[in-house]
């Protein structure tokens, strides 16, 4: 399993994991757009949308916010 949490959420969810998976799957099994993500964290370290995952990663993303 792959522990993914959006930033601007309190809860951690759970993504099954599969061999060679990526960050991008992880944003496409969500349904955000990859140019929606501002920042990555792939355990506690920066990462980006080619990273691959294993098995127990833990997965942040941070959304872009916009305002005016």
């Amino acid at each position: 399993m792959i522990r993914v949490k959006i930033a601007a959420g309190r809860e951690w969810k759970e993504i099954g994991y599969k061999e060679g998976m990526r960050v991008e799957d992880v944003l496409k099994e969500l349904r955000y757009h990859p140019a929606s993500i501002a920042l990555i964290r792939l355990n506690g370290i920066p990462a980006d949308k080619k990273s691959e995952l294993k098995d127990g990663d833990e997965l942040l993303l941070v959304p872009t916010v916009g305002g005016g």
